[in-house]
């Protein structure tokens, strides 16, 4: 296994992943606009997961700053099913680690859906605590799957 920042050419592979986590509906064109944009900006890191050609997990990392500190907000971590367990998921969250710690950040934060049991007990062992307590907005201008 190797981790790497995602290849344009794979992101059909990401996006099917994300189906397994997220609600939304976006065209492939609008993810490559979106993903070649990321590309230009240093602040941005989407690693992936691969075995061989295969995209097996992925997790984005944002350096973003506030007037006192740099901090990574991290989203869209996803490994494959029936792959959960194996590593995937640390060594993802490890590049990360080293991308926040490359980019001076104090502190990384991410929110996971309260059902998710099994992400929270991943998320503890790689370092995070739950002391903290998120809350997300969604706008209407975004379809979710299934008319949810």
């Amino acid at each position: 296994m190797i981790i790497e920042k995602l290849n344009i050419d794979d992101l059909p592979q990401v996006l099917e992943l994300y189906n397994n986590l997220t609600p939304f509906e976006t065209p492939i064109s609008k993810s490559i606009e979106t993903y070649e944009k990321m590309l230009m900006d240093e602040n941005y890191y989407l690693a992936v997961a691969k075995e061989d050609t295969k995209i097996i997990g992925t997790a984005l990392g944002i350096c973003c700053r506030s007037l006192e500190v740099s901090f990574l907000v991290i989203e869209d971590v996803v490994v494959k099913d029936g792959l959960r367990g194996k590593g995937v998921g640390k060594r993802l969250m490890e590049a990360l680690d080293e991308f926040s710690k490359a980019k001076n950040c104090a502190y990384s934060i991410l929110v996971s859906s309260a059902h998710r049991d099994a992400a929270h007990k991943f998320y503890e062992k790689s370092g995070f605590v739950d002391e903290v307590r998120g809350f997300r907005k969604v706008y209407d201008q975004h379809r979710r799957k299934n008319g949810v």
